[in-house]
């Protein structure tokens, strides 16, 4: 019928072949249905201070690059991260990481002259403002001083 030579009727049925388990690869991925379950940037408080005080230094770059070592996160997320705490937002810590009383590590980054993680610390789990974060670490060491 189309009059082609035993080689060339060969190739053809392979390049069919071909084309047919192509469509099937195909439909079988175009019908799973895929879910995207967003999940939070968990990123430790010290890291997050780290970082902040190289933004503030105007290093945002390097601030970048320690998200992404330290936190052990992709390029784009560490960039995410950077911008978010450039902005003055906190990134959640690791959930069940401190206990009830902040009192002890609090006191522990204020020895170790971590301010700031101290701050962040508050902010994350009591879910307060940089202010009153401040005020409450303040307090912490007026209450140590006297």
């Amino acid at each position: 019928m189309f009059d082609l030579d035993p080689v060339k009727s060969i190739l053809a049925l392979a390049l069919i072949g071909l084309v047919v388990l192509g469509l099937r690869a195909w439909r079988q991925r175009r019908n799973r249905v895929r879910i995207y379950i967003p999940m939070p940037l968990f990123t430790p408080v010290e890291i997050q201070a780290k970082a902040h005080d190289l933004i503030e230094a105007g290093q945002f770059d390097d601030a970048v690059k320690v998200l992404k070592k330290e936190a052990q996160v992709s390029g784009p997320d560490a960039l995410a991260a950077a911008r978010a705490l450039r902005r003055g937002e906190l990134l959640p810590d690791f959930p069940g990481r401190w206990p009830e009383d902040l009192t002890g590590p609090v006191t522990e980054f204020l020895a170790e002259g971590q301010r700031k993680a101290a701050v962040f610390l508050i902010r994350d789990q009591k879910q307060l403002g940089p202010t009153e974060a401040e005020a409450f670490v303040d307090s912490l060491t007026r209450g140590k001083a006297e």
